[in-house]
Protein backbone atom coordinates (compact mmCIF):
# COMPACT_ATOMS: atom_id res chain seq x y z
CA UNK A 1 0.00 0.00 0.00
CA UNK A 2 2.86 2.37 0.67
CA UNK A 3 4.12 1.79 -2.89
CA UNK A 4 0.82 3.09 -4.27
CA UNK A 5 1.05 6.11 -2.00
CA UNK A 6 4.62 6.82 -3.08
CA UNK A 7 3.63 6.55 -6.72
CA UNK A 8 0.72 8.95 -6.20
CA UNK A 9 3.00 11.46 -4.46
CA UNK A 10 5.54 11.27 -7.32
CA UNK A 11 2.74 11.82 -9.83
CA UNK A 12 1.50 14.86 -7.94
CA UNK A 13 5.01 16.22 -7.62
CA UNK A 14 5.60 15.94 -11.35
CA UNK A 15 2.48 17.98 -12.21
CA UNK A 16 2.80 21.75 -12.47
CA UNK A 17 1.10 23.75 -9.68
CA UNK A 18 -2.38 25.04 -10.33
CA UNK A 19 -2.70 28.54 -11.77
CA UNK A 20 -4.31 30.07 -8.68
CA UNK A 21 -1.65 28.96 -6.23
CA UNK A 22 0.83 31.64 -7.19
CA UNK A 23 -1.81 34.30 -6.48
CA UNK A 24 -2.85 33.04 -3.05
CA UNK A 25 0.02 34.77 -1.29
CA UNK A 26 -0.80 38.15 -2.81
CA UNK A 27 -4.51 37.74 -2.01
CA UNK A 28 -3.72 36.94 1.62
CA UNK A 29 -1.54 40.04 1.96
CA UNK A 30 -4.24 42.18 0.33
CA UNK A 31 -6.75 40.86 2.88
CA UNK A 32 -4.36 41.65 5.73
CA UNK A 33 -3.85 45.18 4.42
CA UNK A 34 -7.63 45.73 4.17
CA UNK A 35 -8.10 44.50 7.73
CA UNK A 36 -5.42 46.91 8.95
CA UNK A 37 -7.05 49.82 7.11
CA UNK A 38 -10.44 48.99 8.58
CA UNK A 39 -8.93 48.83 12.07
CA UNK A 40 -7.43 52.28 11.62
CA UNK A 41 -10.89 53.70 10.86
CA UNK A 42 -12.49 51.84 13.77
CA UNK A 43 -11.86 54.46 16.51
CA UNK A 44 -13.96 57.00 14.62
CA UNK A 45 -16.75 54.44 14.29
CA UNK A 46 -16.51 53.64 18.00
CA UNK A 47 -17.05 57.30 18.81
CA UNK A 48 -20.10 57.46 16.55
CA UNK A 49 -21.51 54.28 18.10
CA UNK A 50 -20.91 55.56 21.61
CA UNK A 51 -22.65 58.85 20.78
CA UNK A 52 -25.63 56.95 19.36
CA UNK A 53 -25.89 54.80 22.50
CA UNK A 54 -25.67 57.83 24.79
CA UNK A 55 -28.29 59.65 22.71
CA UNK A 56 -30.64 56.66 22.80
CA UNK A 57 -30.22 56.28 26.56
CA UNK A 58 -30.82 59.99 27.10
CA UNK A 59 -33.95 59.91 24.96
CA UNK A 60 -35.22 56.85 26.82
CA UNK A 61 -34.61 58.38 30.23
CA UNK A 62 -36.24 61.66 29.23
CA UNK A 63 -39.36 60.06 27.75
CA UNK A 64 -39.61 57.52 30.57
CA UNK A 65 -39.27 60.27 33.15
CA UNK A 66 -41.94 62.37 31.47
CA UNK A 67 -44.29 59.39 31.36
CA UNK A 68 -43.62 58.58 35.01
CA UNK A 69 -44.35 62.17 36.05
CA UNK A 70 -47.59 62.19 34.03
CA UNK A 71 -48.73 58.91 35.56
CA UNK A 72 -47.82 60.05 39.08
CA UNK A 73 -50.06 63.12 38.73
CA UNK A 74 -53.13 61.05 37.84
CA UNK A 75 -55.30 59.83 40.69
CA UNK A 76 -55.61 56.06 40.88
CA UNK A 77 -58.85 54.96 39.18
CA UNK A 78 -59.43 51.53 40.65
CA UNK A 79 -60.10 51.42 44.36
CA UNK A 80 -62.46 49.27 46.37
CA UNK A 81 -63.81 52.22 48.39
CA UNK A 82 -63.51 55.03 45.84
CA UNK A 83 -66.59 57.21 45.25
CA UNK A 84 -65.45 58.18 41.76
CA UNK A 85 -64.92 54.64 40.52
CA UNK A 86 -66.34 54.59 36.99
CA UNK A 87 -66.71 50.81 36.90
CA UNK A 88 -68.53 50.45 40.23
CA UNK A 89 -71.86 48.60 39.98
CA UNK A 90 -73.75 51.59 41.36
CA UNK A 91 -72.34 53.73 38.53
CA UNK A 92 -72.91 51.16 35.81
CA UNK A 93 -76.50 50.43 36.83
CA UNK A 94 -77.43 54.06 37.19
CA UNK A 95 -79.22 55.10 33.99
CA UNK A 96 -79.36 58.79 34.81
CA UNK A 97 -75.59 59.35 34.91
Amino acid sequence: MSNQFDEDMRALRSEPPARGYDQIDAAVWRGIAEARRSRQAAPMLYAVRAAAVVGALGLGVASGGATAVALAREAPEVSAFSIKAELAPSTLLDHEG
